[in-house]
């Protein structure tokens, strides 16, 4: 309840309504009506007295803070899915080149001559060249 919470986190009930009111925490309702604070909004509220008293910010640049941060928490996930998938697909193609440098080593046959051939219909080419 707001009591409460203005409690722990050393305000006046009133501040943690106007915090509400400028959007920066948004407490769950009850069916009375009733604000019902959560551990994390009661950390939220801290953290902006923090940004407000000790670091002397008005609510528009907490606002701002608190929207740079989230934006900044969902960039850093987004990287890590970013690399995970250029991990992923650096393996696949790992794999890919090995099988086509694997398919190569079956094709490439080296002649008594010293003379490559790329394929088996070239040597059965050449052989029949040479018999006739």
């Amino acid at each position: 309840m707001i009591g409460v919470a203005a409690e722990l986190i050393g305000v006046h009930p009133q501040t943690l309504r106007m915090y509400e009111q400028k959007g920066l925490l948004r407490p769950r309702k009850s069916i009375k009506n009733t604000r019902l604070y959560s551990q994390e909004d009661v950390e939220l509220g801290r953290y902006i007295q923090k940004l407000t008293q000790e670091m002397g910010m008005n609510l528009a640049g907490v606002r701002k803070v608190l929207d740079l941060e989230g934006k900044l928490a969902r960039a850093e996930v987004e990287n890590a899915q970013l690399r995970e998938e250029l991990e992923r697909q650096k393996a696949e193609h790992g794999t890919t080149v090995q099988e086509i440098h694997r398919s190569y080593k079956r094709e490439i046959m080296v002649l008594p001559r010293g003379e490559v051939v790329r394929s088996d219909r070239a040597r059965d080419e050449r052989r029949r060249r040479r018999e006739s």
